[in-house]
């Protein structure tokens, strides 16, 4: 299944599309019509007016389910296992996931793994060291003495390896870390209806996986460019999920409502406008842009949960206590608004 991009035309009441680009002064003068008539138009209230009003019906109980929308973000991506250990605790059921990257990784584990069994297999996996078979080619900043020098080393390899290879890892490689983690199975054998989400590398679309190998669509959901190649699914060369549905929201709502989405996305950069280089620079205006996309994803969600992860590093294969105790901490928060305790 492949997700489409928003419609061209706009619905109005009564079935008829309206197209081009006077539809709206149209729609206008419909509702000053009515206002003549004596039927007031209905007042437009904007996204945060009514995040905070009474919730809907729907929502006064959650433990009649909710259908999950897992962001990428990494290890910082360890968090949901602390949210959704939390809710199921509550009594809160699992109507189904949509999950992009790591997001995809984390939601079919504890599914298939529960609490414990999926934080403990994460451990295992960094005492292992597999964890460190990543490249590491991200921001050293803030890193100084030997840590700063060993940093900047390890990412100085990364970029060599992937100059002069392409990719940093192969297929092989990559996927013995992902079955490491992930149960053999099939997608439609998921406890819940699960989907995940990855991105068509040819055309940019956002693609839909809801049946078919579970450890290969995870790979392919995680799949960062430069990393690992696309992998090859039905014709296409698929890609990490993250990159064109950071939170997937749209994919989440396709299944059900209400939509809880949870975001363990990186926060702004830090930047300084006189001293920071072109890279730098760059890569922060890139971020701003990823910000606001964020923030439109998760205004469509009924609910959202969002740890205080975004502080922490990508690849920090140190800092899976704190994930998890943020995960698990942003949850009981929720879960107290409804009144509900694990």
């Amino acid at each position: 299944m492949t997700g489409t991009g928003d419609n061209n035309h706009d619905q109005r009441p009564g079935g008829k599309a309206v197209t081009g680009p006077g539809c709206k002064a149209v729609w206008r003068r419909v509702l000053e019509c009515r206002a003549r008539v004596g039927g007031a138009p209905p007042r437009r209230r904007g996204k945060e007016q009514m995040r905070h009003e009474t919730p809907p019906a729907r929502l006064q109980d959650l433990r009649s389910g909710v259908v999950l929308a897992l962001g990428s973000g990494g290890m910082r991506g360890v968090a949901h296992l602390g949210v959704m250990a939390e809710l199921a605790a509550a009594g809160v059921p699992f109507k189904a996931v949509a999950a992009s990257s790591s997001g995809a990784l984390l939601g079919a584990m504890f599914l298939l793994l529960g609490d414990p069994g999926a934080e403990n297999q994460v451990r295992e996996f960094i005492a292992r060291g597999m964890g460190a078979k990543l490249p590491d080619i991200g921001e050293i900043e803030g890193k100084t003495g030997l840590a700063g020098a060993f940093a900047r080393l390890k990412r100085g390899l990364g970029l060599l390896r992937i100059v002069f290879t392409r990719n940093a890892m192969t297929h092989e490689a990559f996927s013995r870390l992902v079955d490491f983690l992930v149960p053999d199975r099939r997608i439609e054998e998921m406890p819940v209806p699960f989907r995940i989400v990855t991105t068509d590398h040819a055309t940019g679309e956002e693609v839909w996986l809801d049946s078919g190998p579970l450890r290969l669509a995870v790979a392919a959901s995680l799949a960062m460019p430069g990393v690992v190649t696309p992998y090859h699914w039905a014709g296409r060369r698929l890609q990490d999920g993250g990159t064109v549905a950071e939170i997937p929201v749209r994919a989440a709502r396709a299944l059900g409502d209400p939509v809880l989405a949870v975001e363990t996305s990186e926060g702004l950069p830090a930047g300084d406008p006189d001293r920071d280089r072109l890279p730098k620079a760059m890569f922060r205006a890139a971020a701003m842009g990823w910000q606001a996309l964020r923030r439109r994803m998760l205004a469509e969600a009924d609910l959202v949960v969002s740890p205080k992860v975004n502080h922490l590093y990508w690849a920090d294969y140190t800092a899976v206590d704190t994930a998890v105790a943020a995960g698990r901490a942003a949850a009981r928060e929720l879960l107290a608004s409804y009144g509900l305790t694990p």
